[in-house]
């Protein structure tokens, strides 16, 4: 897997655990040591660690930051079983706006919370390495990549690239147990820095389960390694600020759910959930905002 810290071009608010692109792939695909730069570079700098806030935002209720004894909770767990390994939860085309450059999409179910990307048909002319990614947000032809976070398989397609064709597989590894959050397919031209052009555009629609149906959020105050302010509207939790020192568990423990119900909540404000969470960034509790 491969990190660059990105700039956002586009304004969107994000916490900063999400301003990075990544590009996961599955061992033994070749790509070019040129065309993914391993870390960031000074035309790339990594974005300041600024909290995010909702588009609407909600009547702000700040918590105290006083830790108290935690409150008894029964923290809930997936209730729907995951697809059977081998369930296609997507099947997609993919194609540049100019139909010089297509791609087929198939995404299937391991059967173990995770799910892998096929790829077929793949065809190209355009004589320039490109990338597909998988996106949060509803992007269009001619928009700039530079920021946000993305999965996909990058670095094919150019004279002179060592991958002429895409890997047949890539993972949805850290996408979580429901990747539905992931609402565009994108072609993009891929030279070696940040912006990237999109292409091509596809929309997705997925038939993954819903795996917390029974998810409920409830703040029982601030405690040791889950000290952070919470924004609430009408009473119900919305967004929680990372404050210094937060683990990931103690949060979970906080609103009486569990470290996954966090991953699926906050999938498009904070995939920096799958490391360590950072003091300043916005954690989304509300899985209408998912």
């Amino acid at each position: 897997m491969t990190v660059v810290s990105t700039t956002s071009t586009r304004g969107r608010l994000l916490g900063a655990a999400a301003l990075t692109i990544v590009a996961l792939t599955l061992g033994g695909c070749a790509t070019t040591s040129t065309a993914m730069p391993a870390v960031a570079t000074a035309t790339n700098p990594a974005p300041s660690a600024t909290p995010n806030s909702p588009t609407s935002s909600p009547t702000s209720s700040p918590t105290s930051t006083t830790p108290t004894s935690p409150t008894s909770t029964t923290p809930t767990s997936p209730s729907t079983p995951a697809p059977a390994a081998g369930t296609v939860v997507l099947d997609t085309d993919l194609a540049s706006a100019d139909g010089r450059a297509s791609i087929h999409l198939r995404v299937v179910a391991t059967g173990q919370d995770d799910y892998v990307v096929q790829t077929s048909a793949y065809r190209s002319t355009l004589g320039e390495p490109l990338a597909v990614f998988f996106r949060q947000f509803d992007e269009q032809v001619g928009d700039t990549i530079s920021e946000g976070v993305s999965f996909g398989y990058d670095a094919w397609g150019a004279p002179g690239e060592t991958a002429q064709v895409p890997d047949a597989r890539f993972r949805l590894q850290e996408a979580g147990d429901d990747p539905s959050f992931l609402r565009t397919a994108v072609l993009v031209n891929r030279p070696e820095t940040s912006p990237w052009q999109v292409l091509g555009v596809s929309e997705l629609h997925w038939s993954t389960p819903d795996r917390h149906p029974d998810l409920h959020v409830v703040d029982t105050g601030p405690r040791s390694g889950a000290t952070g302010t919470v924004e609430s509207a009408g009473g119900v939790p919305r967004w929680y600020h990372v404050a210094a020192d937060d683990r990931l568990a103690d949060v979970a423990t906080r609103f009486g759910v569990t470290v996954s119900d966090l991953h699926y909540l906050s999938a498009r404000q904070a995939l920096g959930l799958a490391y360590e969470l950072q003091a300043g960034e916005t954690l989304n509790l509300d899985r209408t905002k998912r």
